[in-house]
C-alpha cells in the first residue's frame, strides 16, 4: 500500500528529520541552560544561534574555505596531500591556512583558487564578496 507519491515522500522525510533535529536541539539547549543556571526563556535564542553558526556559509572567506574542503573530499586527499596539490597551483600552505582561518585574501589568489576549485574567477568573486556587491547598480 502506497501512502504518498514518491516525489512527496522524500520531502516529508526531510521535514520530519528537521523536526526531530530541532526537538533534539531544543532539549540539548534546555539541559545546557538548566545545568549552568541560566534563563530558560533564552532557549529559542540559543537554538537560533547554533543553527546560524552551523549553516553552510554562502559568502565570504568561510564560504571559500568550505568549497576548498569540498574539493579536498572530492579528490580524496589528506590535508597534507591537498596542501601540496594547492601549492602546485600557486596557493601556498600558509595562504591555504589563512583562508581556512577566515582571513580575507587578496585578488591575486583568485586565479589559483579558480583553477583549484574549477570555477570562473567571476563566480569566485561573487562567492567571496557576495553577489549583491558584485552586481552593477
Amino acid at each position: 500500500m502506497v501512502f504518498f507519491k514518491p516525489e512527496y515522500a522524500s520531502e516529508i522525510i526531510k521535514f520530519l528529520n528537521e523536526e526531530v533535529l530541532k526537538k533534539a536541539l531544543k532539549m540539548a539547549c534546555t539541559d545546557l541552560i538548566k545545568k549552568i543556571g541560566g534563563d530558560t526563556r533564552k532557549i529559542n535564542f540559543l537554538m537560533e544561534k547554533y543553527i546560524k553558526t552551523s549553516e553552510r556559509p554562502k559568502h565570504g572567506t568561510r564560504a571559500i574555505a568550505v568549497l576548498l574542503h569540498d574539493r579536498q573530499k572530492e579528490l580524496d586527499l589528506s590535508n597534507h596531500e591537498f596542501a601540496k596539490f594547492c601549492d602546485t597551483f600557486k596557493l601556498s600552505p600558509t595562504e591555504l591556512n589563512n583562508i581556512y582561518a577566515g582571513e580575507t585574501f587578496d585578488d591575486s589568489l583568485l586565479a589559483p583558487l579558480s583553477r583549484i576549485l574549477g570555477m570562473a574567477k567571476e563566480q569566485l568573486l561573487k562567492v567571496r564578496d557576495g553577489s549583491e556587491e558584485t552586481s552593477n547598480t
